[in-house]
């Protein structure tokens, strides 16, 4: 029935995922398992070797006719998350994640220095634990599975600035060289090497089944929603949320990142939000008590709720880049209850959205397209509330998991010398479309200027918690 076929691995922060595509990129193959980090104080920590137990459950699931069929693999996930491995490529501690805010004392000096703000981030980390390491390598989530696949050590990813979140130069600085050293980069799209035959044999796969570079979700996902060209901003939400726009010019942006564009002579302008999504998990789980919620339970909720809620439940990184943001539900009234607090959840994320999308028109770039991918994209609701709060249309792709088909695409572009930008631009097909009601839009703007005044009067009030 199918003649070759490519699987995508995503090891992301809530779930680890397995998919399998055929040669149209349709997806046979589908399989998703919950991974939660442990939680101390301001650690946030995973064992590596859990992900590799889920990717290995997902091999085991697939019907083993279609395992034979496998050309390829290529894996994705989340960042910045360090993984540190010793030379033989035995994990020397957990994997500190995203999410850790130990070090972020050094964060506003190390920024300061002219220091992207994700490496920032990592230098944090690796500054709260240079004293208890020896020597270890800096991969990241799915290069670990890339070590378990093949027994290679490497970071892959796109050879640009801005794909990896540490260089040495910024490790010399602050002489964190002589301990934690990096690998070998592999450009994405190249093929790492054969699966081991001894994992080959374990997971049910052909030994001859290739490994391909990959990287970083947010990347990954800029192939797998086609947004590949100039005014085009990706919107991927999930867990945490991620906006990158591609432009062929550069503006100096405050709070924001810009680094090179995989695609010559274009920029890539991103900002990341910590605690999006996991907002709404958040009270879904532990307030609410709610984890299934239909649909029709929140339509009927009167938009705008009034209800202004900051979603900063773990600190926050663009535009702010302070670990002292907290999170707030302002404007509660006796009429609401916990539909109206859910929908104020999406209500702040879409708000959270308009303040990266208005900074980013004010310093002069000219958004075209949006597009929405991940998790929240699923969210009917979520979708329209995007569209009514930024007045402007949101696109849905026909795959949410725009990741894992990014590693298809790019797998597809290995294996055969096609460009993966023209295979992304034919393959990506959008499914809906939404466009705001502008009169909802209207009352959307008065909420979103409480919002912004919410945290400019409160600003000094966060650190005193």
């Amino acid at each position: 029935m199918y003649s070759e076929l490519f699987a995508a691995i995503d090891i992301g922060t809530t779930n680890v995922k397995v998919a399998v595509f055929d040669e149209n990129f349709d997806t046979v193959f589908d399989f998703q398992r919950r991974c939660t980090e442990s939680k101390a104080n301001n650690t946030h920590e995973i064992d590596p070797e859990k992900w590799w137990k889920i990717v290995a459950q997902g091999f085991h699931t697939m019907d083993q006719n279609l395992r034979k069929k496998i050309v390829s693999i290529c894996t994705t996930g989340q960042g910045p998350t360090t993984v540190l491995v010793d030379k033989d490529g035995r994990t020397v501690r957990k994997a500190i994640t995203w999410l850790d805010k130990r070090g972020y004392e050094y964060i506003n000096s190390i920024i300061e220095r002219g220091i992207d703000e994700q490496i920032a981030t990592v230098i944090s980390h690796l500054l709260s634990i240079e004293k208890d390491i020896d020597q270890a390598y800096l991969i990241q989530p799915s290069d670990y599975i890339v070590l378990k696949l093949t027994g290679s050590i490497v970071n892959a990813t796109f050879p640009f600035e801005g794909y990896l979140p540490w260089d040495k130069k910024t490790l010399e600085i602050y002489d964190l060289d002589k301990t934690f050293h990096i690998p070998e980069l592999v450009p994405a799209g190249s093929i790492i090497g054969k699966i081991s035959k001894e994992v080959s044999k374990t997971l049910g796969l052909n030994d001859q089944v290739k490994i391909v570079a990959g990287s970083v979700d947010f990347a990954m996902a800029l192939v797998g929603t086609g947004v590949l060209e100039d005014g085009m901003l990706c919107d991927r939400g999930g867990t945490s949320q991620g906006l990158t726009l591609c432009s062929r010019e550069r503006f100096c942006c405050q709070g924001l990142i810009t680094v090179p564009f995989f695609i010559k002579d274009h920029w890539k302008v991103s900002a990341v939000m910590t605690t999006t999504g996991k907002s709404y998990e958040w009270l879904s789980r532990n307030v609410t008590r709610t984890r299934l919620v239909e649909l029709s339970q929140l339509i009927a909720v009167k938009r705008p709720t009034n209800v202004i809620f900051l979603p900063h439940l773990n600190g926050e990184r663009s535009p702010y880049w302070n670990k002292d943001l907290k999170g707030v539900f302002f404007g509660l009234t006796l009429k609401d209850d916990w539909r109206s607090l859910l929908v104020s959840v999406i209500e702040g994320v879409a708000y959270a959205m308009k303040n990266i999308v208005q900074i980013m028109e004010s310093c002069g770039y000219k958004i075209k397209t949006i597009r929405a991918t991940g998790g929240q994209a699923m969210n009917e609701l979520w979708n329209q509330i995007k569209a009514d709060v930024l007045g402007k249309e949101i696109e849905v792709p026909e795959v949410f998991d725009s990741e894992l088909l990014g590693c298809a695409i790019i797998s597809k572009s290995a294996l055969t010398g096609e460009s993966f930008t023209e295979l992304s631009k034919k393959l990506v097909k959008i499914s809906k479309v939404f466009t705001p009601l502008m009169a909802r839009h209207d009352e959307y703007e008065r909420c979103f200027q409480v919002y912004k005044e919410l945290h400019e009067r409160n600003i000094d009030l966060f650190s005193k918690l």
